[in-house]
């Protein structure tokens, strides 16, 4: 099951239609083969999540979809079933971040997009385990991710780096003049901005944001 739309927005942001618009493909589309297949006895019912399940910033509605296929996952291995859940990363070649500005920004916070060779080796290595029901394949250098990450979830507690140059700098980047701080903000954004809006109402996505600090 590898059906998604995307839809993405900070949860305050998100209303009823866009939910159920990147819900029903692919949680509900999970259910609706639940259904049709609970009593075959399959050798594998094979579910694309997204690791946005786990580091969903901006993708609440994503990635409560997501997060709706680890849980039947594991309900079904629960009911001795087969099953298994993928929380795939970025593809390099297909796939909804494919060629977008989207998958320039994610391997710039140290995100690898997965190749079609090293995704094919990842979900026979998935396919050919009994455990666990779910699965997280991506690829990542950990101290520009877990840098780019507002804060570190604590599953992510044991990949942080021993120190952090980020307190010797906080005094220059609190002195940066208004004006080059919104020049940065207009070139990440990719239009003009209005000093008075809020970032998220003048069109800076999620992802936007984070560039925008790591870039300050």
């Amino acid at each position: 099951h590898a059906a998604g739309v995307l839809s993405d927005g900070l949860l305050r942001s998100q209303t009823a239609a866009s939910l159920r618009r990147v819900y029903a493909p692919k949680a509900g589309g999970a259910w609706c083969l639940q259904s049709a297949c609970a009593a075959a006895p399959l050798d594998s019912f094979v579910l694309f999540s997204s690791m946005a399940a786990l580091f969903g910033a901006g993708q609440s509605n994503y990635s409560a979809a997501n997060c709706c296929l680890d849980a039947l996952s594991a309900r079904r291995r629960g009911d001795g079933l087969a099953a298994s859940s993928v929380q795939w990363g970025p593809w390099a070649d297909v796939g909804m971040a494919a060629g977008s500005a989207v998958s320039a920004r994610l391997q710039a916070s140290g995100l690898r997009q997965i190749s079609l060779q090293e995704g094919a080796a990842g979900l026979v290595a998935a396919l050919s385990a009994r455990e666990p029901a779910v699965f997280a394949l991506f690829l990542t250098d950990w101290d520009r991710f877990l840098e780019s990450l507002p804060a570190v979830p604590l599953l992510l507690d044991r990949f942080k780096p021993a120190a952090t140059a980020r307190g010797a700098s906080s005094t220059l980047t609190n002195q940066l003049p208004m004006e080059q701080v919104l020049r940065i903000a207009q070139g990440v954004a990719g239009a003009e901005l209005d000093p008075d809006k809020p970032l998220m109402e003048a069109g800076l996505d999620s992802l936007g944001a984070v560039e925008l600090r790591n870039q300050l």
